[in-house]
């Protein structure tokens, strides 16, 4: 986990309120982030947690304004704490294409994709890309920036780094690529990275350590992470806190301990049953949760879980608010039988 924490008296590095991002289709609107809110404290780790197509990738997209046409964020407040700024700036107003928007990509943000390959430059060396962003936001000359390249080449671990700084993306295995991503993300010191499915495409191994390069580089730096995943072995190994994302909206969030010690939503419990146990007595089959996750254009009127979910009751037909967060308890839950 994260060693750096905040005091709950201490302004967030980010606080997002009632997120709502849609994608307009001939067949409607597709709401992908729907009434979305959790906040991301400084040197904090967050993970984000969810089956494919709950929104948590489109979320992590709706902090920096890279939500892809024709999606755009519809309501809410991403509020963002910059260094040295009393007043948070509200990113969801910001022009995506702004000037203000490109000064905050990469040199306050920065965000690391599950796939190299499909956000490395094939024609452009790996030392050209991280030097590039170091152009950009630090106004250097080349020459610094390529010295610069090399030190991030060599602090991601990846060996040889003089010689390395000037091979191509299809010249590197899977790992070094993703040390690579990292070396970019974090080449101008942003506050906050997200991380986007980092290690999918990556064996058990290489996977450990570039999740380990992860943490060590947060210690060293003070970065928050906001950790975007479908494993929550990753979760457990790294985050502080956890929110739990199904159909677009959040159905739960807490500290680690809470969701994985006493998780209250029955979408979290079937996540947790699902996971194999290290030494437990092999099952013939692993619980499963039935059905499929709905349609984003044809949720059910309440709860969008409520068709697979095996406590449900006549209340589930109208939409839960999200209960019990205080401000010295974090735990939340989207779920009528917590609201009682």
């Amino acid at each position: 986990m994260a060693s750096v924490q905040n005091t709950s008296h201490e302004k967030p590095l980010l606080e997002i309120s009632g997120l709502k991002t849609v994608f307009p289709t001939d067949d409607g609107i597709v709401n992908a982030v729907n009434d979305v809110s959790f906040k991301i404290d400084r040197g904090q780790t967050v993970g984000v947690v969810g089956e494919s197509g709950c929104g948590k990738s489109i979320t992590g997209l709706s902090l920096l304004q890279l939500v892809p046409s024709p999606g755009r964020i519809e309501a809410g407040e991403i509020q963002f704490y910059r260094n040295g700024e009393e007043a948070p700036l509200d990113i969801a107003q910001v022009a995506p294409k702004s000037e203000l928007m490109r000064e905050i990509r990469g040199n306050e943000i920065a965000i690391i994709f599950q796939e190299p390959m499909t956000s490395l430059n094939p024609v452009y060396t790996i030392g050209n890309q991280i030097a590039e962003a170091i152009v950009l936001h630090e106004q250097v000359d080349k020459k610094t920036a390529r010295e610069r390249a090399i030190e991030m080449i060599a602090r991601v671990g990846i060996p040889a780094p003089t010689q390395r700084v000037d091979e191509y993306p299809h010249q590197l295995s899977g790992g070094m690529r993703q040390r690579v991503m990292i070396a970019m993300a974090l080449c101008c010191s942003p506050t906050l990275l997200i991380a986007d499915e980092p290690t999918t495409a990556l064996d058990v191994t290489i996977q450990a350590q570039v999740l380990g390069l992860m943490q060590e580089l947060q210690a060293e730096m003070g970065m928050a992470i906001m950790l975007i995943t479908h494993d929550l072995g990753v979760i457990a190994d790294l985050a502080d806190e956890v929110v739990v994302m199904y159909a677009g909206r959040v159905v739960e969030k807490g500290t680690v301990d809470d969701i994985f010690y006493n998780p209250l939503h029955p979408y979290t419990q079937g996540l947790l049953k699902s996971i194999p146990v290290l030494g437990k007595t092999p099952q013939k089959t692993l619980p499963s949760i039935p059905g499929t996750v709905p349609h984003p254009l044809t949720l059910p009127v309440g709860c969008s879980f409520q068709a697979r979910c095996s406590e449900r009751m006549p209340a589930c037909e109208q939409m839960p608010e999200l209960m019990g967060e205080t401000e010295n308890r974090g735990h939340a839950v989207r779920c009528w039988l917590h609201t009682f």
